[in-house]
């Protein structure tokens, strides 16, 4: 038996070499995009973890933090004898001091670097690279930073506490590490940033001789202005911040890898048909229907693993190579990319998912494989079951599928906080009610065809080609649900992206009314502050300006344990100084809403409660915004520097001078100048870079629906060649052969388009005002892309003939003598 499973699975791959390639490739063009996202996602939540924790070693248990999250803080003397007192020896307690450097590259790119000061002389073990060293190194550089910088010559010049650093190839070491970051000693690093004894951290390190062990007495210990967070707590904050964009972009590349298992089923059904015969040899020598059932099986198996396999390898390269980018608000994208580790779990749930979406795929024709009788023998090979493969009558399963449509359509709307799962569940029952109203609506958009055209004198071309479409409806239909889906995921995707864009142009215009916006350029990236408090102060004793708007942003503000974003500005003269504002995704997402009061840990004033006097629609953060008032943030936190100056200049000041004094104050202190234009252009870059994965997703969709559609013809020619050779032999010219195949696939085409827009007409509201709203609480102005689907009656003739053109090349090379000769 194991032969004859051995010899069916290799005669399959010896025999039909092109329907195998074809196989593998949608099943691997679906998983390496599955695994591509997955590892890039895992890479964004590792990059989140390292940039909090200082990239410490897997023996980092927790640590303490100062309570402000904006400034480091110099602590009592004594604080750190205290701390490792009331721990076991075994626990190394290590001051840290966090902040950012910056670079710039041959081609003047600038680099934001995790800068980190630790305790190295007496708690980092460096005694291997030390021996070939003739002295302590002063900087130590991940490895895949010195890559990064790509310099072929030092000294590398390093921007640092807004002092320029000349760092020799001498004075560096080089560490095999993930990671973009540089690591110095402490005192150092306080010593160039005039920060002497001030931390931002005191880190628990297990020592490297005892197994990691988690420690309760830390979250016991109360410090002053001080807390304590575990590596736990750590993980799971950036899974979190993180979790909805992993979520969305997991569910995205799950329906593309539907829809390449619907092109797979579509290759089983054209193998089974191809190998009917053989089962019912298989029965008539005294084999089982068993047999018949696994031997379908078995190859799916076989050929989901090797698909898989490949998929994984595509994936790991797309995502090695960068082509695919998870990017957030959180994450920095130089970051993700300096990692070349990634979970193994990973790799073992893209091949687990390729396996079983190959078996789900070819459960169907397995069951008729089994139910096959020896009767096939008899049977002509080209004879066709046009038996429904659901065993209920077309009325009831078209009234289901309708129930399934509007059920989902209700269920995916559900509004329910941080649940996407509605939406999820929601999408399911559309696709699935589409899926089986394309097989019922077949049969009755052809009849409705020949009633319409009946009085006209058309092509027998036409007639033939939608008449061969209608006796396979069950095959075809999946080639209308692969194309629907890969039509409705790039029209769902693209409202969903068309919406942010819509809503962000008109957040920008709202929030944004000045004519000029100051900011460092060399700090955009990592969005730290970087303009001078002091030139706030000079620019609102000038004349020439109407309004003079500081603007400050600290998009980790720590509540609750939660990651969330504090805005700074002016409040306008309506509102309450003394009270802050909250984004309405915030209210949505956490419950803190108007009336309801927050209490924050600030550095002048310590433990400051705040009441919420107004929610707004504030399109800026995933995780929700806490607004608050300039001079009331002043009187509760040092600042030294703001993310921007906005300038509005004066109607009766001439222009041209306002533009001349703001270019000559850019040039002085190091800045950039940008009008609304320009700064609504970096918004929306910001926003294409976060999406520009969906991009990545439209494509693989597209694919894969084309080769499943150019397979299903491929079919069409072998299964029919002999009817393709008759009608040579009894005069067909090649020109009506050639329209004979292009109707079918205009007809296919055109269905699954037209049923991909009507669905995405129902999916992307569950996306916008479901699953959007539900994971990051924003209300987007809804807009569908109709001008594409104006240009679609010139696209689908145009691609449907180039499509035909595959196929005929095969038919007008087509022997009669060959194909007309019965064995």
């Amino acid at each position: 038996m194991i032969h004859l499973y051995f010899h069916f699975i290799f005669s399959y791959f010896k025999s039909h070499l092109g329907k195998v390639f074809l196989n593998l490739l949608s099943v691997s063009l679906g998983i390496a995009l599955f695994v591509s996202t997955q590892i890039n996602g895992w890479k964004a939540e590792k990059s989140l973890i390292d940039q909090t924790i200082g990239f410490n070693s897997r023996n980092f248990i927790g640590r303490y933090v100062f309570t402000s999250n904006l400034t480091p803080n110099k602590p009592e003397k004594t604080i750190l004898k205290k701390i490792s007192d009331s721990l076991p020896n075994t626990v190394i307690v290590e001051p840290e001091l966090q902040t950012k450097g910056y670079f710039k590259n041959e081609e003047y790119q600038i680099f934001s670097i995790p800068t980190i000061g630790k305790d190295l002389i007496t708690q980092f073990n460096f005694n291997l690279q030390i021996k070939n060293n003739d002295q302590f190194p002063k900087y130590i550089f991940s490895k895949a930073l010195l890559s990064k910088l790509n310099t072929n010559g030092f000294p590398l010049l390093f921007h640092l506490c807004n002092k320029q650093i000349s760092i020799n190839r001498s004075d560096i070491l080089e560490i095999s590490k993930d990671g973009l970051f540089v690591l110095m000693d402490i005192e150092r690093l306080q010593n160039i940033c005039n920060l002497k004894d001030n931390f931002t951290s005191i880190n628990l390190i297990q020592s490297q001789n005892h197994s990691t062990i988690l420690y309760d007495l830390p979250k016991t210990m109360t410090l002053e202005n001080w807390y304590y967070e575990s590596n736990e707590e750590i993980k799971e904050r950036a899974g979190i911040a993180l979790g909805s964009l992993k979520i969305n972009l997991t569910i995205i590349s799950l329906v593309s890898v539907l829809i390449s298992f619907f092109m797979v089923s579509n290759i089983y059904t054209g193998l089974f048909i191809s190998r009917k015969i053989e089962f019912g040899i298989l029965l008539s020598i005294g084999g089982t229907k068993l047999n018949n059932f696994f031997l379908f099986l078995i190859l799916s198996v076989f050929m989901g693993f090797i698909g898989g396999s490949i998929g994984v390898y595509l994936g790991v390269t797309i995502s090695n190579q960068n082509l695919v980018k998870t990017v957030s608000t959180l994450t920095d994208t130089m970051q993700i990319e300096s990692y070349n580790d990634y979970p193994i779990e990973i790799i073992l749930y893209g091949i687990s998912l390729s396996i079983f979406g190959s078996i789900v795929s070819a459960l169907f024709n397995a069951i008729k494989a089994y139910n096959i009788l020896p009767i096939e023998l008899l049977r002509d090979r080209d004879q066709l079951t046009t038996n429904s493969p659901f065993f209920l009558s077309k009325h009831a399963i078209l009234v289901i599928s309708l129930f399934l449509i509007l059920i989902g359509f209700f269920i995916g709307n559900i509004k329910i906080e941080k649940q996407i799962l509605p939406g999820l569940a929601g999408v399911g029952f559309v696709i699935f009610g589409f899926v089986t109203l394309n097989y019922i609506l077949i049969p009755y958009i052809i009849n409705g065809i020949e009633k319409l055209i009946k009085n006209l004198n058309l092509s027998p071309s036409f007639y033939m080609g939608i008449k061969e479409v209608g006796m396979e409806s069950w095959k075809n239909g999946l080639i209308v649900s692969t194309i629907m889906l890969s039509t409705s995921l790039v029209f769902t995707l693209s409202t969903l992206t068309s919406s942010y864009q819509t809503s962000l142009k008109h957040w920008i215009a709202d929030e944004n009314k000045s004519d000029f916006s100051l900011i460092n350029e060399e700090k955009l990236n990592s969005g730290e502050p970087g303009v001078p408090i002091d030139l706030f102060e000079t620019l609102k004793s000038k004349n020439i300006f109407l309004d003079v708007e500081p603007f400050f942003i600290n998009p980790k503000l720590t509540l609750n344990g939660k990651f969330f974003t504090l805005h700074v500005l002016n409040f306008p003269e309506s509102l309450d100084k003394n009270r802050i504002l909250v984004s309405r995704n915030l209210c949505f997402l956490e419950k803190i809403c108007k009336g309801d009061s927050i209490t924050l840990t600030t550095e002048k004033k310590g433990p400051v409660t705040l009441e919420i006097q107004e929610e707004k629609e504030h399109f800026f953060s995933e995780r929700g915004t806490i607004l608050i008032d300039f001079q009331l943030f002043k009187q509760l936190y040092t600042i030294e520097f703001l993310n921007s100056i906005r300038l509005t200049l004066k109607k009766d000041k001439n222009y041209h001078d306002g533009y001349h004094l703001i270019h000559n104050i850019s040039k002085e202190y190091g800045l950039i100048h940008l009008d609304q234009i320009k700064l609504g252009e970096l918004y929306l870059q910001g926003m294409d870079q976060v999406f520009s994965v969906l991009d990545t997703l439209k494509i693989t969709a597209i694919s894969i629906s084309v080769l499943s559609l150019i397979t299903s013809i491929f079919y069409y020619v072998k299964e029919k060649s002999r009817i393709l050779a008759g009608l040579k032999s009894i005069g067909m010219s090649l020109s009506q052969l050639y329209f004979l195949l292009f109707y079918q696939i205009l007809f296919l085409v055109t269905t699954g388009i037209t049923s991909g827009i009507v669905n995405s007409l129902i999916l992307s509201p569950i996306v916008v005002y479901g699953i959007n709203r539900n994971a990051f609480g924003w209300d987007l102005a809804f807009t569908f892309p109709v001008h594409f689907v104006a240009k679609l009656p010139i696209i689908i003739p145009i691609f449907s003939a180039f499509i035909t053109i595959i196929p005929f090349y095969f038919v007008s090379r087509m022997k009669i003598s060959k194909e007309l000769n019965y064995e």
